[in-house]
Formats: C-alpha cells, sequence, structure tokens
C-alpha cells in the first residue's frame, strides 16, 4: 500500500472514529436522579416551626455532643470508643473498599491498553515442490480496546458506585453516632447504680446504727426479740441489695470495656454516684434538623444508587460499540525488529447488538425499577422512624421533668416521715415497725428518684441520637 493510500485510509478511519466519539456525547439513558419526596407534618409537638429543605451543602454538621454533660470520665469513653470500637472499625473498612471500588468503576472511562512480544518459530512443507522452510517471527504487538459510553451505562455505574461510597460513609458516621450513644447510656446508667450504692451505704449505717441501739436496748431489757429481728431482717435485706448492685455494676463496666474495644477482663471504672443535669431542651426542634441524620443520608443514597442501577439495566438494551486498535512491529528477522518498514497496525469499530435475550434484559430493568422502589420506601420508612423517635424523645422529657418534680416532692415528705418517726420512736411514742415502715419508704423514694434521673439522661441522648447528634 503505498503511502498516499495509507493517509487516505488513516483519514476516513480519524472521522468515522470522529462521528462515533460524538455520539458517546449522548444523554445517558435511565432517569436523572431525584430524592424522594414525602409529606411530613409542619413541626413536631408544640413546634410552630415549618419544615424546610435543606440542600446537602448546608447540612449541619454534628459535633461532640457529649460535652454538653460536662463528665470528663464519659468524655474519655467516648472519644476512645470513636478510636477502638470494632464495629467502628470494620464500617471505616467498608468505607474505604467502597471508595476504592469507586475509584476502580472510573477506570471503565478509558482504553484498555496492553503490550506484548512474542517469538515464533515454525515448520512448514509446500506440497508441489516437496521444499521445506523454516521461519522464525519476532513481534511486538501493543493492543488497544475502547468501549464507547453511547448510552451513559458507565456513567451510570460511576454514578452508582459514588453514590454506594456516600452511603457507606454515612454508615459510618451512623456507628459512630450509635456507638457514641450507647457508651453515654451506659454511663449514665452506671452512675445511676452508683447513686443507689451510695443510697443503700448510707441506709445500711442508719439500719446498723439502729440495730445496735435495739441490741442494748434488749439486753436491758426495755424492748423484747421482735424489734430487735425486724432490726437485723432489715439489716441484711439492705446488704443483699447493696451486693445485687455489685453485679450490675460489674455488668455495666464490662459493657463499657467492650465498646471502647477492650476485653471485659480487669476493667475499671472509679465510682461516682452523682449525676449530671442533662442538657437543656428546646422548647421546639425544627423537623429539618432530622436531614442531618447519618442513617437517613444512607438511605438517600442507597436510592441514588437503585436509580443509577436502573440506568445501567436499560444501557444493555442497545447496541455497544468498541473500538479495537492493535499496532507493533513485527519482522522475520530480530536486528530489524524495530525498523519503520516492520511497523504493523489495524483499526476499526465493533458493534454488538443483542437479539435473543431482550425478554431477559427487560426483566433485569424491571428488577432494577423494583430495587428503586424498595430502596425509595426504606428511605421513607427511615424518615417515618426517625420523626416518631423525636416525638417519643420530646414527649418523654417534657413527662419525665414532671415526673422528676413530683418524686423530688416524695423524697422530701419521706425524708420528713423517717426524721419524724425516729423522733417519736425515741420517746416511746411508736414502735420500731412503724420506723421501719417509713424507713424503707425512704428508700425506695430516693432510689426511684434516682432511676428517674437516670432516665432522663438516656432520654436526652435519645433525642440527641434521633436528632442526628445535637441540636
Amino acid at each position: 500500500m503505498s503511502q498516499a493510500s495509507s493517509i487516505s485510509t488513516l483519514s476516513v478511519s480519524a472521522l468515522s472514529l470522529s462521528a462515533i466519539l460524538g455520539l458517546s456525547a449522548c444523554k445517558s439513558v435511565g432517569p436523572d436522579y431525584q430524592t424522594p419526596t414525602m409529606n411530613l407534618p409542619t413541626s413536631f409537638s408544640d413546634s410552630g416551626i415549618n419544615w424546610r429543605k435543606t440542600s446537602p451543602d448546608s447540612l449541619p454538621k454534628p459535633r461532640e455532643w457529649w460535652k454538653l454533660y460536662k463528665d470528663r470520665t464519659l468524655n474519655s469513653l467516648v472519644e476512645r470508643a470513636l478510636k477502638e470500637n470494632q464495629e467502628i472499625v470494620a464500617a471505616d473498612a467498608r468505607l474505604r473498599q467502597a471508595r476504592n471500588l469507586s475509584l476502580a468503576t472510573r477506570g471503565l472511562y478509558f482504553p484498555i491498553i496492553s503490550v506484548g512480544g512474542s517469538a515464533t518459530r515454525a515448520k512448514s512443507r509446500i506440497v508441489n515442490t516437496g521444499t521445506t522452510t523454516i521461519n522464525t517471527t519476532y513481534s511486538v504487538p501493543l493492543d488497544l480496546s475502547y468501549e464507547l459510553d453511547l448510552w451513559g451505562k458507565v456513567r451510570r455505574q460511576v454514578e452508582g458506585a459514588e453514590a454506594s461510597a456516600q452511603a457507606s460513609e454515612e454508615t459510618l458516621n451512623a456507628m459512630r453516632l450509635t456507638v457514641a450513644s450507647e457508651v453515654a447510656q451506659n454511663y449514665f446508667a452506671l452512675r445511676a447504680v452508683d447513686a443507689d450504692r451510695a443510697v443503700l451505704d448510707e441506709t445500711l449505717k442508719l439500719r446498723r446504727k439502729a440495730l445496735d441501739l435495739l441490741t442494748e436496748q434488749r439486753d436491758a431489757g426495755a424492748i423484747s426479740g421482735l424489734d430487735l429481728s425486724l432490726a437485723q431482717t432489715e439489716v441484711s435485706t439492705a446488704e443483699a441489695e447493696r451486693i445485687s448492685l455489685d453485679q450490675d455494676r460489674a455488668q455495666l463496666v464490662n459493657a463499657l470495656a467492650v465498646l471502647t474495644g477492650a476485653a471485659a477482663t480487669g476493667s475499671t471504672i472509679p465510682e461516682n454516684p452523682e449525676l449530671p443535669s442533662p442538657p437543656s431542651i428546646p422548647v421546639s426542634v425544627p423537623s429539618e434538623l432530622l436531614l442531618q441524620r447519618p442513617d437517613i443520608r444512607a438511605a438517600e443514597r442507597q436510592v441514588a444508587v437503585a436509580n443509577a442501577d436502573i440506568g445501567v439495566a436499560t444501557a444493555a438494551y442497545y447496541p455497544s460499540i468498541s473500538i479495537g486498535a492493535s499496532g507493533g512491529v513485527q519482522n522475520q528477522t530480530f536486528s530489524q525488529l524495530f525498523k519503520s518498514n516492520s511497523l504493523v497496525w489495524s483499526i476499526g469499530p465493533n458493534i454488538s447488538l443483542p437479539l435473543t435475550d431482550q425478554i431477559f434484559l427487560r426483566y433485569r430493568k424491571d428488577a432494577a425499577v423494583n430495587a428503586h422502589e424498595a430502596a425509595t420506601a426504606d428511605y421513607r420508612q427511615t424518615v417515618l422512624d426517625s420523626m416518631r423517635e423525636v416525638e417519643d424523645a420530646l414527649q418523654g422529657s417534657e413527662i419525665l421533668v414532671r415526673q422528676q418534680k413530683a418524686q423530688e416532692d416524695a423524697v422530701n415528705s419521706a425524708r420528713k416521715a423517717y426524721d419524724l418517726s425516729s423522733k417519736r420512736f425515741d420517746a416511746g411514742l411508736v414502735s420500731f415497725l412503724d420506723v421501719v415502715d417509713t424507713e424503707r419508704t425512704r428508700l425506695d423514694a430516693e432510689r426511684a428518684n434516682n432511676a428517674v434521673r437516670a432516665q432522663r439522661l438516656a432520654i436526652s441522648v435519645s433525642l440527641i441520637k434521633a436528632l442526628g447528634g445535637e441540636w
């Protein structure tokens, strides 16, 4: 072939390729992604703040909400858990996996180029002449293969991979929020146990003091053995309750150890009977804050993944066009292999159109549509569940405030009744049984008050978690 002919052939091929590449700029098939819409209430309970759509770029970022409780031990436990908790470590690894898969998917945008080398020695015989020849052929081929993304299949694949990586990131954020919440709630449960232990320690001091006094009175013949037996029973009962709290405390310490990525064996947390006050809850909370919840954002990204899959399934209906090109050098003499006259090349498009499996491709597309419908329903269910969790926490917080006020009144009354009955017993006006009853009532009231305070702390954590990390 002459040089002019080669140039002409190359020009025609270049024009053909230009036309094909122009087609690759066509719009991607399949639906463009839109965030699912929902008919949501205008506000939460007792709130006049309307729901406002917020762009992803302006979403509030969760902060170190656990510092609102101003407890150094809690801060240390949460920060350790966020670094060492194995569920978080696993979620972080899955995020890195998803990001690498997303980057790998981008490789579909680029052609596949490979280079090789071969040396072939062949013996042939010409039948008519009986002549035998032995030839050695050396070649260094360079091959290129590139499938044009005419219908946006690759673009949809990349779109889905990126959305999947974003979903993994939000899943990691959700895991971090969950673990931090579990640490806080277990820690406050531990503090409530310590508060109960302190109450029982004080109760044991009073009951042992009463037992010593009654023993002296019995020895002096001032009382019968009945009052002494009652006092001994009360001391033993308090000791048993105190021991059961030791078990509760050990289990909570072990749970916190696992949450912070440590072995339960040998774990210790200093005793602290003080229960902090929960942070102030605003009168109303705008429902748009739900958008910062990572589980909602993860569910929304899964809808985007399913939407991209519809485009991939739709593109399978259409013909695929790929460009194949090969070049390199070939010669029967190795020393001449890289000379200009050893150059060989070929180039041309390949077109493939599915014919017999159209019905199965339709089933795959329908399955992708079904998956999108399921992901949309899951997203909406996640939003509904999140709103219920916020409502539960808001309403529960308000109820517990009233309950704590009533319980504190009960504690004050029980303490007064106990003091009064003790004085009347010392004056010989009532029996020791009356003192026992009022002392039991005081103990129950104080432990119930500790329980209500712990519930308020736990529900404040639930509200923070329900809002995605602080309000």
